[in-house]
């Protein structure tokens, strides 16, 4: 079994990445490096300036936490959609990206019950109410489609979804997001 020998926090050769607790961008040049004792390599833990939390460098340099992919969304009022979209989010960040595509769907349901919807009807049904109160911007009906259908497969069936789907489904909804809830929010319309 491979082991580690880690140093005392020092000072290590800057390293720049997007912090995956706190989401700011970052270079450190402050944590511990390991030697890989059995195959060799080195590993490194650095800690972020701005929360303080440590982030793992394995040898090959792949990063633990990884970095949320999208946006943080200003002015969502209900703590269930601004849940859920978290969720997402944290799903792509330790590459859950099936549970990811899933929570998306999922999240475009509880828009629709946020803002008035009945809850308990179908999933065409949320779409069909998010389009007919304005909440879908015009030419974004195929948005809403491609995370339905992207959804649906990971919902129906066995394929596990790529980085590349649960990207394209979160540009989607935090391009919705913005749409539905950040814009008016800076206007100041309700």
């Amino acid at each position: 079994m491979n082991s580690v020998t880690w140093t005392q926090i020092q000072t290590l050769q800057s390293k720049s990445y997007t912090c995956g607790y706190c989401e700011n961008p970052i270079a450190s040049q402050h944590g511990y490096s390991g030697t890989i004792n059995i195959v060799g390599g080195k590993v490194f833990i650095y800690v972020c300036h701005k929360c303080f939390q440590a982030t793992f460098f394995d040898k090959d340099g792949k990063q633990t936490p990884g970095a949320s992919f999208g946006e943080s969304i200003k002015h969502i009022p209900d703590t269930n959609v601004e849940g859920l979209y978290n969720e997402a989010r944290d799903c792509f960040k330790i590459k859950a990206y099936t549970s990811c595509v899933m929570c998306s769907r999922k999240l475009l349901m509880n828009i629709a019950v946020s803002e008035g919807a009945d809850a308990g009807k179908s999933f065409v049904d949320y779409v069909n109410f998010l389009d007919s109160k304005g909440f879908i911007p015009p030419k974004g009906k195929a948005w809403v489609d491609k995370i339905r259908k992207i959804g649906n497969e990971a919902n129906h069936s066995i394929e596990f979804k790529s980085a590349e789907d649960a990207q394209l489904i979160l540009t989607f909804t935090t391009m919705l997001l913005k749409f539905i809830y950040e814009m008016p929010g800076l206007l100041g319309i309700p």
